[in-house]
């Protein structure tokens, strides 16, 4: 202890002694730290602790997948009531499915994010209303299920935060509810929720084991693991099979952690890729640092030989030097912690609020105690690694090597620079790597809102309508519905069409369905195709000008008691019927039982802009009249003026027709297209801050040691200059070495480049392209910058005769 306080001592005398250059050396590892800290905390809240729930740990989800599949499938009522009544290794099995709700309150009606949950559900979240009460068995009932929980947010939003909410009635796609409970602050789940409806289990659904749309949880029992869990539920799957063949045979199911079944999306190869990223920056800022400290070293050289001389042994000095970078590495963790704060903050801010609330754990972003007791062990592990090379590097000299004149015999002619070049190579290669995977990002976020989509958005405003079933349930209203309200909109002054669809460009999502065509019978529906699936009304092509490049439009003769027809796109026409005219041709979707469609019309390829998704643009487009669409409808209305100046009108058209429809996503075209890039967009910023962190640590880095290393050999320059070289030879000879190693190091980071390039390309859903020109313009850059880096202290340095040089070593 007496030796680690000396070694303190020391360390904090040195430091005093070049406070810039600790200062510099600190900055720099604490700016590599701090972006490293930023990406584990996201890590942390979006993978490792997504949710905020009590002991979520025994939380578990239940899946049903096809025997010898891996997809997994929702669970079906009558599957989950058993499960519910037999299961005794999982408590509180609750279920939960999506059913966004339009809910008026005060005349007011707005579309609200909600899911329909069973008995339990917050129990089993550990999150019990704060005012009212859970949801009962009772609620499950049929006539008793008209009962709503709503969000902390909704409450103060639209109640004011007013306790006697609790008991009063509101209207929920326009049928009265009663408020019986609020849920805590905070609480969202599934992502998003504001309100929370029972579901009821009517004698025919609580006999249904076809319709599977419930996801299910459940919590591990005292004593139990998973896969004791595990084996029980093989148990009543085989079990439901032998009573149930026809709907239960060959399902298997699957009972995965909560925190494991709910990240195997894009959120891990999201997180995952921006932590090559960081780590690329953590080492060019060590490689930075351990430059900066091998030169300090160096300087010391001759007090650390007169110490060796004096008894000292190397290990001691080693440990000395180590043990002085890792307290600058204890310094360069705090400004990191400070960073890591900033950088959090800003992150989770800069997401759009309505996309945020999406993403599971993103509201959980921010500085934590777990990550301000990781981030000073990982500066001292990582001060310890910087550090070690250059302690043992300055180490080597004896004494008399120190005391020799002009130091040459310690540090003259390139042979005994290896170690710096090496650290130069280690910085450009990373860079390169860094500064490419950043311009890919970029490129690939940009491309997908600038490239083509088949369509003309331009003069576009599109929105959102939803039609709930209580009042919309009949084909007959929703058809009179779009009929009217198309007639409402083209009615708007400088509006020249409009039209309704079941989705749209930059909508965020692709429906499909499977389909057979007449000529290639398939007597087995599960083998059949996937294809995009589109309701549109009369006028849809024309508003949205999607080129029609063979047969007809839909029209007016289009009706719902007429011969079914449908439009499908080039792709799915080339696809299904290559070499052929597919007009006349027939195909029918979602099952035997369904109407075959006679095709009367191709159209141009549309992109939807779902980035996560893919893109097939392989469409079936079915005439509205025929197949009216519920739910969620889109509208789309062309106008000769800017789309925003017709967004009031627009809404009040809505509203003539039914006041208790809400409107939302009131956009213009190309709004909605940026929009649906958002995720992406903003992973392009991530690795562009990454990026520019990276690339400016790297050139300074570049530049110092580089400078330093030339300022060293000036007295072998003195005596070249001696000797006859010219000034412009010399200076040919640096360039030249300095292209040397700048050739070494972009070729490495060529390679580390194009792996950084493929993992991106796979973690972003192949938005990402290698191309050839962010890799040329990385490369020119980097060795511009590093020829000039070279170029600078080397002229500096010639503009000195060989005299003076010589004189001053």
């Amino acid at each position: 202890m007496s030796i680690l306080y000396a070694d303190l001592k020391s360390a904090l005398r040195a430091i005093r002694k070049q406070p810039g250059a600790s200062l510099v050396i600190a900055t720099t590892l604490a700016l590599g730290l701090g972006v490293n800290a930023t990406v584990l905390g996201m890590m942390d809240a979006l993978l490792l602790r997504p949710f905020q729930f009590p002991d979520y740990q025994r939380l578990v989800v239940l899946w049903e997948t096809p025997h010898g599949a891996s997809e997994r499938d929702t669970i079906a009522p009558a599957t989950f009531l058993d499960w519910r009544a037999q299961a005794r290794g999982v408590e509180r099995l609750a279920a939960w499915q999506w059913s966004d709700s339009t809910l008026t309150v005060a005349g007011e009606p707005e579309r609200v994010q909600g899911f329909r949950v069973t008995a339990g559900f917050f129990e089993l979240l550990g999150n019990a209303p704060v005012l009212g009460r859970p949801l009962a068995r009772d609620d499950e009932q049929p006539g008793n299920h008209r009962r709503v929980i709503i969000s902390d947010g909704l409450w103060k939003r639209r109640f004011g935060g007013d306790p006697a909410v609790i008991g009063s009635e509101v209207l929920v796609d326009g049928e009265a509810h009663t408020v019986i409970g609020v849920a805590p602050p905070g609480f969202a789940f599934p992502v998003g929720s504001e309100v929370w409806f029972p579901i009821a289990f009517t004698p025919e659904r609580a006999a249904d084991r076809t319709d599977r749309n419930l996801t299910v949880a459940g919590r591990i029992a005292d004593g139990l693991t998973l896969a004791e869990v595990q084996a029980e539920m093989d148990l009543i799957a085989r079990r439901l099979a032998e009573q149930y063949p026809q709907t239960n045979r060959d399902r298997d199911v699957s009972v995965r952690s909560l925190s494991t079944a709910f990240r195997e999306g894009s959120t891990i190869p999201f997180v995952g890729t921006l932590n090559v990223a960081a780590a690329l920056v953590l080492l060019v800022a060590g490689a930075n640092v351990a430059g900066l400290l091998l030169a300090r070293a160096i300087d010391r050289h001759r007090e650390l030989a007169l110490r060796t001389a004096l008894g000292a042994s190397r290990l001691r000095i080693v440990r000395q030097l180590v043990t002085e970078t890792i307290v600058l590495g204890m310094l360069a963790g705090g400004l990191a912690l400070l960073f890591a704060s900033v950088g959090l903050d800003l992150l989770r801010a800069s997401m759009p609020a309505d996309t945020a609330r999406f993403v599971e754990g993103w509201d959980n972003l921010r500085l934590d105690a777990r990550l301000a007791l990781v981030m000073p062990l990982l500066a001292i592990a990582v001060g310890l690694l910087v550090g070690l090379f250059p302690a043992m590097g300055a180490t080597r000299s004896t004494l008399t090597d120190a005391l020799r004149e002009g130091d040459r015999g310690v540090i003259g002619g390139l042979r005994k620079q290896r170690g710096r070049q090496a650290l130069v190579v280690v910085e450009i290669a990373s860079a390169l790597a860094i500064l490419i995977g950043a311009g890919l990002t970029l490129a690939g976020g940009a491309r997908l809102v600038s490239q083509p989509g088949g369509f003309a958005p331009d003069g576009v405003l599109t929105l959102q309508i939803p039609l709930p079933d209580n009042k919309y349930g009949e084909p007959s209203t929703r058809r009179e519905f779009a009929n009217d309200l198309i007639t409402r909109f083209e009615a708007i002054p400088t509006v020249t069409r409009a039209a309704l669809a079941s989705v749209v460009p930059g909508g965020g999502w692709n429906p499909v369905k499977p389909f057979e065509i007449q000529q290639q019978p398939n007597p087995n529906p599960a083998q059949w195709p996937r294809t995009g699936y589109r309701e549109v009304s009369d006028g849809y092509f024309e508003t949205m000008q999607i080129p029609v490049v063979n047969g007809r439009a839909f029209s007016t003769i289009d009706r719902e008691d007429g011969e079914p027809v449908a439009i499908v796109s080039a792709t799915l026409a080339a696809r299904s019927w290559p070499g052929q005219d597919a007009i006349g041709n027939r195909l029918r979707l979602d099952g035997p039982d369904s109407n075959w469609l006679t095709v009367v019309g191709v159209v141009g390829d549309v992109r939807m802009y779902n980035w996560w998704d893919g893109e097939d643009f392989a469409v079936v487009y079915v005439p509205l009249r025929q197949s009216p669409p519920g739910g969620l409808v889109h509208a789309v209305v062309r106008t000769q003026a800017d789309p925003g100046s017709i967004a009031a009108p627009v809404r009040e058209s809505v509203r003539s027709v039914d006041r208790l429809l809400p409107v939302s996503g009131v956009r213009s075209m190309r709004q909605a297209i940026a929009d649906s890039s958002a995720g992406l967009q903003h992973m392009a910023m991530l690795m562009g801050v990454c990026g520019g962190i990276g690339v400016i640590l790297a050139l300074v880095g570049i530049y110092s040691v580089m400078s330093y290393g030339i300022s060293q050999r000036m007295h072998e320059f003195g005596v070249r200059m001696a000797l006859g070289a010219t000034a412009s030879q010399i200076l040919r000879m640096t360039l030249a070495q300095a292209a040397a190693v700048t050739g070494i190091g972009l070729a490495l980071g060529s390679v580390l480049a194009l792996a950084f390039g493929r993992l991106l390309d796979a973690a972003l859903f192949g938005t990402v392209s290698l191309q050839v020109t962010p890799f040329a313009v990385g490369c020119v850059g980097l060795a511009i910058v590093s020829l000039i880096a070279a170029w600078l202290p080397a002229r500096r340095m010639l503009r000195l005769d060989a005299a003076a040089i010589l004189r001053g070593q």
